[in-house]
């Protein structure tokens, strides 16, 4: 039973607190020992063999006859380690994951002798490379020591010195290399860039239309594990070059690149100065509330609320059918009076204004993805790609295909 006045949930939520505070480190809950065949270890495996079936019963086994109240350390053949805590009966039936992490640092050299152990051809290394740089690098020692000291405090007869290991490095299945034609973008590297651009893409994009960018950006920290290291100076430097994208995407808008680069400094000071390491993983939302504070405070300011109003809704739904009548009802305002006051501000219609953030849109797109003219005339708005090209020369006097092209040639220049 539990010595403290904490509930179960309470419990387990201390733990999670204290192994990601002090080591980054996840917790997950299972209910069945069985479930951990679609986790961690296996599930990383069936994305790199495709067809993978773990059929390692001897390791299985190891793990159905699970101690209760005692450690049990997992060794994976792909380096990481993991560890699990059956809980007593009276308590809960449920078992904790805490992992996965890794004892050294997964340097080239790491990642080369990691695709060589287990016989994986060398154009997965960025694909490991992306993988195990996301995931925290502690001294297992100093884990097993929290743990046992939180367990010991808390649960009746812990016994510290109960501990045991299941290896899944043995009988490791082997890649046929008949079988599989590898591309140097793997499914999970292809799967994992795309998430990747996207949320810088959305970051940024709420940030150019003020709109609040934290749960995104907690999925981009999480995704990259860019916070995710004991190592105060890797944190540094994974923020410095947050730090350099929130200050280039500032830098092609129109505000003072001098009051830019004041902020960027700003910031850089702050990650140099500052070893506390809670107060580092708060940096980057403080960025990006600075940068999208800098924007709204020079984008817009000379035009009037109603103006402001209408161009934002724009902005931030240039995807979405767009017209004269849906804004005015938006911000609540006649169609007419708007008409006259956004031409009277900006010296365009809103029609106009419309079409230029849509061709604004597409050529960043152009730039920053690889989707086809189609695709990105739908991204913002337009079905008809007959129509797109022709509003699209009309604004750049180019069509898309041809702006397209010279970009590319100005690209290998």
């Amino acid at each position: 039973m539990l010595i403290t006045n904490f509930n179960y949930d309470g419990f387990c939520n201390l733990l999670r607190s204290v192994l990601e505070a002090s080591f980054n480190i996840s917790t997950t809950k299972i209910s069945d020992v069985n479930d951990f065949n679609n986790y961690l270890d296996i599930e990383f495996r069936k994305i790199i063999w495709p067809d993978y079936n773990h059929s390692n019963h001897a390791t299985m086994n190891d793990l159905l006859q699970m101690k209760k109240c005692a450690l049990c350390i997992i060794q994976s053949s792909m380096e990481f380690t993991t560890i699990l805590f059956s809980f007593p009966n009276e308590i809960s039936n449920d078992i904790l994951i805490f992992g996965p992490f890794l004892e050294v640092k997964p340097d080239d050299e790491f990642i080369s002798n990691l695709l060589v152990k287990n016989d994986l051809p060398i154009n997965l290394k960025q694909t490991f490379s992306t993988y195990y740089n996301s995931l925290p690098v502690v001294n297992i020692m100093n884990v097993i020591s929290t743990l046992h000291k939180l367990l010991e405090s808390f649960i009746t007869n812990y016994d510290s010195s109960s501990m045991y290991y299941v290896d899944f490095s043995k009988n490791k299945p082997k890649l046929n290399k008949y079988v599989y034609n590898y591309s140097n973008d793997t499914k999970f590297y292809i799967e994992y860039h795309k998430k990747y651009k996207s949320y810088l893409n959305d970051i940024f994009k709420y940030i150019r239309y003020g709109k609040d960018a934290t749960e995104i950006l907690s999925n981009y920290i999480e995704l990259t594990g860019i916070l995710k290291s004991n190592c105060i100076n890797r944190i540094k430097n994974n923020l410095c070059i947050l730090n350099a994208q929130f200050e280039s995407e500032l830098l092609k808008q129109p505000i003072s690149p001098a009051e830019v680069r004041k902020l960027s400094i700003k910031n850089q000071n702050k990650i140099e100065s500052e070893n506390n390491r809670i107060k580092l993983i708060k940096l980057p939302y403080k960025m990006l509330r600075d940068y999208k504070n800098l924007l709204l405070s020079y984008n817009l300011k000379e035009y009037s609320y109603t103006v402001r109003s209408a161009i934002e809704y724009i902005n931030f739904n240039l995807q979405s059918n767009l017209s004269l009548s849906i804004i005015s009802n938006y911000i609540g305002k006649n169609a007419s009076f708007l008409s006259n006051q956004f031409k009277k501000e900006t010296g365009i219609t809103i029609t106009r204004y419309i079409q230029e953030k849509r061709v604004e849109e597409s050529i960043r797109m152009l730039y920053s993805s690889d989707l086809s003219i189609q695709e990105i005339a739908h991204a913002v708005g337009i079905d008809d790609l007959s129509w797109f090209c022709k509003f699209f020369k009309n604004i750049t006097g180019v069509s898309p295909t041809k702006y397209k092209a010279d970009m590319y040639k100005n690209n290998l220049k």
